[in-house]
C-alpha cells in the first residue's frame, strides 16, 4: 500500500470509513449541500462515484452505526470505522482500523474487528464524558483571586 498519513493529511470524506461515519451523522440539509457540491472522482475502480449510491451507503451507515470501506481510497486497503459521540449523542469524531485486503476478507474485517472497534469507541466516549464532568467540577479562577489593581 502507498497511502502515507501524517499530521494534516486530508482524504476525501466520501472514500474513507471515518469520513462516511461523519457524513452519515450530518443533518439531511447539510448532507444535501455536501452531495450537491462534491465531485465524486474514482480514486480506485471500487470508489463510489454516484451520488445516489453514496447516499444509499450513508443511509446504511446511519442505520447500522458503523462504516466499512473496501479498497475505495486505495487498492488493497480495507477499513472499518465507528462514531465517537459526545454526552448529547452527537457524533463528534470517528475511530477506525485499517488492514490490507490480502490479510482479511471484507467479512473477516467485520467479524474480527467490528466489536473491538465499537468497544474502543465506547471507552473513548466514557473518557470524554469523565473529562467533561471533571472540567465542569474544577473551580474557575474568579476575579477576586487576581491581584488588586493600584
Amino acid at each position: 500500500m502507498t497511502v502515507t498519513i501524517s499530521v494534516g493529511t486530508r482524504f476525501p470524506a466520501y472514500a474513507t470509513s471515518m469520513g462516511r461515519v461523519m457524513l452519515a451523522a450530518q443533518p439531511d440539509e447539510r448532507l444535501d449541500e455536501y452531495l450537491n457540491s462534491v465531485s465524486l472522482r474514482g480514486l480506485t475502480a471500487h470508489t463510489i462515484t454516484s451520488v445516489t449510491a453514496l447516499r444509499r451507503e450513508l443511509r446504511k451507515i446511519r442505520a447500522q452505526g458503523w462504516a466499512v470501506v473496501d479498497q475505495e481510497l486505495e487498492e488493497g486497503l480495507r477499513s472499518i470505522a465507528a462514531p465517537i459521540r459526545d454526552a448529547d449523542g452527537q457524533v463528534i469524531a470517528a475511530v477506525n482500523v485499517s488492514t490490507h485486503a490480502g490479510r482479511r476478507t471484507l467479512t473477516g474485517v467485520v467479524e474480527e474487528l467490528l466489536q473491538p472497534l465499537l468497544a474502543t469507541a465506547q471507552r473513548i466516549e466514557v473518557d470524554l464524558a469523565r473529562s467533561r464532568a471533571s472540567a465542569r467540577a474544577r473551580p474557575t479562577r474568579s476575579a477576586s483571586l487576581a491581584s488588586p489593581s493600584r
